[in-house]
């Protein structure tokens, strides 16, 4: 008698396929995944995802084994994640969900010693090449304006964020106390303050702030290209954005007053003071660590797009430790589906209100 095939639940985002900006490139890996699971034997039963529906509780253990995309939650369901990661193109898998949300911020011991395994010289040629990359062809989450000059003047650069942004969670800090410190802070060291706000951001709340801020004779705002605002600048400080990521790639002394699953590479601080001592004095970064760490998280932790066999064997390690499912008939397969809309109608109407 032949052995049942597993049957993985697929998420499929097809509201993100279509978007202009990076439609093709989540359209490219959705097709390595199909690939990898043709090779894997398993039988696929896709699942519609509508937008908002990160918070909507997934399978748990003794359902079917679910690849879900854009969402989070705890590590006991029988899940696993992905997301688009910082640096193009590239993606995350991590059972309990992204950027603050993840496994990795919530516990970064676990991956220690995977970390401390990586070649520290093969480490850095790829973190320097990857930096050299970004740098010249301009390359970022976003599309950027074209590199301008430096800013004259040492600065301490500071990314925003979209206030709604579901990451937002992860602030220890609010963003307006935050930026007001950073500012005091570096002005104290004799430094300026280059503020970019985030190019989706609408709120009239930031827009309000940033004139009151404005009034500094010390902060300056930009719209220009973030590897040269990163490159020019004695340090960068922020939340969790993907712009602090691509400033460890860049070698750059980063603080960070929110979780992520790039902390561990930064100097986090989780109070005010605490902040406003990390910009006065920020603390000398271990380069070799924080090399082998970047190393480990795009070759290890994430996949690129195009990479079959990495997300073949990713997705193996995951499905065959994964606990059986009960039978189909048994499923709660449209509950499931309910909880989805849901919250996707939930989402939609914050986002209306907030």
């Amino acid at each position: 008698m032949t052995a049942r095939r597993k049957v993985v639940t697929l998420e499929v985002p097809e509201a993100w396929f279509s978007n202009p900006e990076d439609g093709d490139r989540h359209r490219l890996f959705y097709s390595s995944v199909l690939a990898a699971l043709a090779e894997l034997g398993v039988l696929i039963d896709p699942v519609w995802l509508p937008r908002g529906a990160e918070r909507a509780p997934r399978p748990g253990r003794g359902e079917n084994f679910t690849i879900s995309f854009h969402s989070y939650g705890d590590a006991s369901g029988n899940v696993l994640r992905c997301k688009e990661a910082y640096i193009p193109p590239y993606y995350s898998f991590d059972p309990m969900g992204y950027a603050c949300f993840s496994q990795l911020a919530a516990s970064p011991d676990l991956y220690r010693q995977a970390i401390e395994r990586q070649d520290p010289e093969q480490a850095s040629r790829f973190v320097r090449q990857l930096s050299g990359d970004l740098i010249h062809g301009n390359r970022s989450k976003y599309a950027q304006p074209d590199p301008g000059e430096e800013l004259h003047g040492p600065y301490v650069f500071v990314p925003l964020q979209v206030q709604n942004d579901s990451v937002a969670a992860g602030n220890w800090i609010d963003t307006e106390e935050a930026v007001t410190a950073i500012a005091e802070a570096a002005a104290a060291r004799g430094l300026k303050t280059v503020v970019k706000r985030h190019p989706r951001c609408k709120s009239a709340s930031v827009a309000r702030f940033l004139d009151r801020l404005g009034q500094r004779d010390d902060v300056l705002f930009s719209s220009g290209s973030i590897h040269t605002l990163i490159v020019g600048a004695d340090l960068v400080a922020g939340a969790n954005s993907g712009v602090l990521f691509e400033a460890l790639i860049h070698g750059k002394p980063v603080v960070s007053y929110a979780a992520s699953d790039f902390g561990a590479a930064t100097q986090q601080v989780r109070d005010r003071d605490a902040l406003m001592r990390a910009i006065a004095a920020p603390a000398v970064p271990d380069l070799e660590w924080r090399d082998r760490f970047l190393f480990w998280y795009l070759t290890e932790y994430c996949v690129r797009a195009d990479d079959v066999p990495a997300i073949r064997r990713m997705l193996s390690e995951a499905i065959h430790a994964a606990p059986e499912a009960i039978s189909a008939a048994e499923w709660r397969r449209p509950a499931y589906i309910r909880r989805l809309y849901l919250y996707s109608l939930l989402d939609r109407i914050k986002r209306r209100l907030f």
